[in-house]
């Protein structure tokens, strides 16, 4: 992966600006930030759901849900479009994890109405979830950077403009998440 540019998120000046008008108490801001923005949340969707193909949950009610968390959110203030992508993110990330584990617990609560067992993927969905978990326990900085990186699908460049530090920062603190999460899901030999 190349620390860099990226050209995987589009240049929108104009996201910016929006931004500080919601964060100004504009009403109508987010309304004009959705047609902006809706092709580049759909990618983060397709991204997130391509990590959990055993998903119910579409590409569009993910964003929906997504945006849904978005407006409802009050006091929420983006310096800039990173920030939103990396909130949007996460957003998405968990609105799976918890679809999944509804999942899980009603394939447990009523065996005998549904034969087939939970699937792999969505086990390694809430595998990959505790152990991101138990990584933020230990470092938060660098679960953040592993989540950015796995779920938000961000550049070393654009993780370190959303938290602040350098992309060789990044690039340390992505090699050390790496590590600790390959060995959290590894499996017991």
């Amino acid at each position: 992966m190349t620390v860099g540019t990226s050209t995987r998120m589009p240049a929108e000046p104009q996201i910016t600006q929006v931004l500080s008008r919601a964060a100004n108490g504009d009403a109508t801001a987010f309304d004009t930030l959705i047609p902006r923005i809706y092709a580049t949340l759909r990618r983060l969707a397709q991204h997130q759901r391509a990590h959990e193909p055993a998903h119910t949950l579409q590409t569009t009610a993910l964003v929906h849900e997504a945006y849904l968390k978005l407006v409802a959110g009050d006091e929420l203030a983006f310096a800039d479009r990173a920030h939103l992508y990396a909130y949007m993110s996460r957003v998405m990330r968990h609105l799976l994890i918890d679809h999944a584990r509804r999942r899980k617990a009603q394939k447990r609560q009523v065996p005998e109405l549904t034969a087939e067992r939970a699937s792999p993927d969505m086990l390694d969905v809430l595998a990959i979830d505790e152990a991101l978990t138990r990584l933020a326990d230990t470092d938060a900085r660098l679960a953040r950077v592993a989540e950015l990186r796995l779920f938000a699908d961000l550049s070393s460049a654009e993780i370190a403009e959303a938290l602040g530090v350098t992309a060789r920062t990044v690039e340390r603190d992505w090699l050390k998440a790496r590590t600790f999460l390959s060995a959290c899901l590894m499996p017991d030999a």
